[in-house]
């Protein structure tokens, strides 16, 4: 059902694409002459002189923008540092002149990271609010201006007489806000008695003049530097109508509606539509773009990952706004993604840079006179590697890998004195120190030792790199020749054999790059955790408690993490680049979720990816919270001890079974460690004989082992001769009452039903022995699916499994079990939904089928 609600939410992101269409509708018509090419030759031929004021005015600007937030710190005595308030302000601000829908983008960042300095964060937001609607106060002066004629618009409300009621509206925003604040203050003074501050809001109005008047000065030297010298205050009177189309449209940063209405504006007046076009890409690349830039390095800088994560995980963006604003929810994606990867963004910019000096004749000069052309060559080529290297490393870059530090450091590095030695290129030459200088002040946020990567983040990384190339040679090869001729630039001289030797040399450099720092990082990286101690693991689960797999910890072949307060255990190993957990935790349930916490932390730092193999399903939310999905494994089987029984018609087979041994002579037995190298031998023999060609699994299967055998009984038949026939060793399950089995082998001359005989003394064994529940182990893929809706990936998983995942045949192993009559508990794979489930399963097989070091 619509309600007024989801329809408000749903008609703000209608309205800024109703405009944004008919904005781009508009353009079309008015801009069909226009070369965009001819205007980039445009921009480049300005003097660098008044380019550098440029960029200085824009950068000015925005900066004037910070009077909102130190009004804002003065109002709630925040106590926050000036230099803090003017980094939050810039970032805010430059975002919100990109990405902000209405000023959603500075509201949510002003509320993440002022918040911490106040005890009152409803006030915070109520003065939020205030500072962010404030933007139209100095529009609104700019409108009386417009209205008491000391802004002329007569050209543009001429033609278009119904903006003159916009005017007016806006016009009536500064005295509507100066009477809601004496009613305010009104309010606050009868209030207690008690002082409290006054509605700031004629410091606002100061502070929103200040800034559209120094953004209209930015836009006012864009068309003085095109050679447009227009009186200064039509200037502004047509900059203020833009600037109210461009808020009221809603469209990020006012971009299409702002420009379309000034550029008409200009056009009335008698200025040349090029020209007017022309200076208002600069006036976007200045006060908007290269201050974006700037504020991606404040960023970078002060959203570490742990403040990124709270604003992440925080169900509010802003307070101020409902969640159910269908608007600010697609922002706050956008915003977040693009703070967390403002460092990569940068990199990308450089590699972008670097190569753009390689293909492009721009602002370069000689610095090494007559240098050899083979030592050019190979500069430039080298240039090129470390553009595409630049351009790559983002992807890891993202992930604050110790890794991706060095290798940007070193690409970046290599840029800088390769664009150096081949010619200097000044936007080359400024803006890689200034990258290099900031990753090395981030340095501490660099935490990880490597990251994994999915298949398709390869493939994406690998299409990357050769679209890159591609463009190169396009650019190099049909471009350059055109550029040199029109910029009368002929220093570097491009053709084909040289795109050849650079694009070749590119091909070599890189991935060897890649190569030999994941070499070395592999080689410097730690494993995780500690070798498997029999000891300590048997004094862990005397104390702690284990389950039904913490006994396979004794086999040797996996290591040990234990949670920092020592109460809970996890048992892994590694295969590739994943580690796969046995089981649930064992020790204390209350430490279950500190383990996991704290294990996943340390393979992240590692680049590991973890899952966890036959967990539990009382357990399945805990792992569900840090992420995962699941795979049924198989069930489970458990017999009740105190329910079991020969007696009654439904087990005449079963007692059959039994007589018939009976009265062959066949005797059950069970052994308690130490065991004798004698009878150690007389089992590896069976063993060997029953294994035949097959060989030992592993990690989740025990494996014949003297030490492992040592830790816990073991059960045994003889023939009426007194030789040993089949054997099982007892497992204990370290919970009160139950107990299990692993290893059941036999002669391959044993009588049919052997395995049946041994289980049912060993029920009867363990009814003497007072235990309450019998683990018969798990039936692999059981009722795992069978259905027809069930996903094509757990279908594929299951082959894979079934096939692959044993050499021992499962045919009919639930059929032999579901004759005691046990209860079947699921078994789970939980594994990272970024992880294909297929692969996921192929690397449990090969972990289990690996040969294990200790055999004996």
């Amino acid at each position: 059902m619509l309600t007024k609600k989801n329809a408000l939410s749903i008609l703000k992101v209608l309205f800024p694409i109703a405009v944004l269409l008919l904005v781009i509708y508009q353009s079309k018509k008015e801009l069909t002459d226009l070369s965009f090419k001819r205007t980039l030759y445009i921009i480049n031929g300005i003097e660098r002189y008044d380019l550098f004021i440029l960029v200085l005015l824009g950068l000015l600007a925005v900066s004037a923008m910070s009077f909102y937030d130190f009004v804002l710190k003065r109002t709630l005595r925040l106590n926050i540092p000036n230099w803090k308030v003017f980094r939050v302000s810039f970032i805010a601000n430059s975002f919100n002149n990109v990405l902000g829908f209405g000023g959603l983008a500075g509201v949510g960042l002003r509320t993440m990271l002022y918040k911490e300095h106040t005890n009152d964060v409803k006030r915070l937001v109520a003065g939020i609010a205030w500072l962010t609607s404030s933007a139209l106060l100095g529009l609104s002066v700019f409108s009386i201006l417009t209205i008491a004629r000391v802004l002329p618009v007569g050209e543009i409300t001429g033609e278009k007489p119904w903006l003159w009621a916009v005017i007016a509206g806006v016009a009536l925003i500064v005295p509507a806000a100066l009477i809601a604040a004496g009613i305010n203050n009104k309010k606050a003074g009868a209030e207690d008695g008690e002082a409290k501050p006054r509605h700031p809001v004629f410091s606002y109005i100061g502070a929103s003049f200040a800034e559209w008047f120094a953004a209209a000065v930015v836009m006012y030297y864009s068309l003085y530097v095109m050679g447009i010298h227009a009186d200064v205050r039509h200037v502004f009177g047509v900059f203020a109508i833009a600037a109210i189309g461009g808020i009221i449209s809603l469209v990020p940063g006012g971009f299409g509606s702002f420009d379309l209405l000034f550029l008409l504006g200009m056009q009335n007046m008698g200025f040349p539509q090029e020209a007017v076009v022309t200076s208002i890409v600069i006036y976007r690349i200045v006060y908007s773009f290269i201050p974006f830039v700037f504020g991606l390095f404040f960023a970078a800088g002060d959203l570490t990952e742990n403040t990124l994560k709270r604003l992440e995980s925080n169900p509010k963006m802003a307070p101020a706004v409902e969640t159910t604003n269908v608007l600010l929810v697609f922002q706050r994606a956008i915003l977040i993604r693009v703070l967390y990867g403002s460092l990569s963004l940068l990199v990308f910019m450089a590699g972008v840079v670097v190569l753009a000096s390689v293909a492009l004749p721009i602002d370069r000069e000689t610095v090494i006179p007559h240098i050899p052309r083979p030592a050019l060559l190979a500069f430039n080529a080298l240039s090129l590697s470390a553009a595409l290297i630049l351009l790559i490393l983002p992807i890891e870059l993202y992930k604050r890998t110790k890794r991706s530090y060095s290798m940007a450091v070193a690409a970046l590095v290599g840029g800088f004195v390769f664009s150096f030695l081949k010619g200097l290129n000044i936007s080359a030459i400024f803006i890689l120190p200034v990258v290099i200088v900031l990753l090395v002040l981030l340095k501490r946020q660099f935490i990880r030792e490597q990251a994994s990567y999915t298949l398709g983040q390869m493939i994406f990384a690998a299409a990357l790199f050769i679209i890159a190339l591609f463009n190169y040679n396009l650019i190099a090869g049909f471009i350059w020749d055109k550029m040199n001729r029109l910029l009368r630039h002929d220093y570097f001289v491009h053709n084909n054999s040289h795109i050849t030797y650079a694009t070749m040399t590119a091909i070599i450099v890189v991935p060897l790059f890649f190569l030999l720092f994941t070499f070395f990082y592999h080689k410097r990286s730690k494993p995780i955790g500690e070798e498997a101690d029999p000891e300590r693991l048997k004094s862990f689960l005397a104390e702690e408690g284990g389950n039904a797999l913490s006994h396979l910890g004794f086999l040797g072949d996996k290591r040990f993490y234990f949670s920092s307060d020592g109460k809970a255990l996890l048992l892994f190993s590694q295969i590739s680049r994943r580690l796969v957990v046995l089981g649930d935790p064992s020790g204390q349930r209350d430490s279950f979720p500190l383990v996991i916490e704290e294990f996943l932390n340390e393979a992240h730092k590692q680049g590991l990816s973890v899952m966890f193999y036959q967990i539990e399903r009382e357990d399945l939310a805990l792992y569900h919270d840090f992420g995962y999905n699941f795979f049924k494994l198989g069930e489970e089987a458990f017999v009740d001890m105190e329910a079991f029984t020969l007696s009654g018609k439904k087990k005449a087979g079963l007692r059959a079974i039994n007589n018939k041994f009976d009265r062959e002579g066949y005797t059950f037995h069970v052994g308690e460690p130490p065991f004798s190298s004698e009878f150690i031998a007389k089992l590896k023999d069976i063993s060997d004989e029953w294994l035949g060609p097959k060989k030992e699994k592993g990690f989740s299967l025990g494996f014949f082992d003297r030490d492992y055998l040592e830790q816990a009984p073991i059960a045994y038949v003889k023939d009426a001769e007194g030789e040993i026939i089949a054997f099982a060793n007892l497992m204990p399950m370290y919970q009160e009452g139950e107990i299990s089995v692993d290893l059941m082998r036999y002669r391959k001359s044993a009588p049919n039903g052997i395995m049946d005989a041994l289980f049912i003394r060993l029920f009867l064994w363990a009814q003497e022995k007072g235990y309450t529940t019998f683990n018969m182990g798990m039936a692999p893929l059981s009722n795992v699916g069978t259905a027809f809706t069930s996903f094509w990936s757990e279908r594929i998983a299951a082959v894979i499994f079934n096939n692959v995942r044993y050499m021992y045949s499962f045919s009919g192993l639930r059929a032999f079990k579901e004759k005691y009559k046990p209860e079947w508990r699921g078994k789970y794979l939980a594994y990272r939904k970024n992880r294909s489930l297929s692969v996921t399963m192929i690397l449990v097989t090969r972990l289990i089928g690996k040969t294990k070091k200790r055999r004996r």
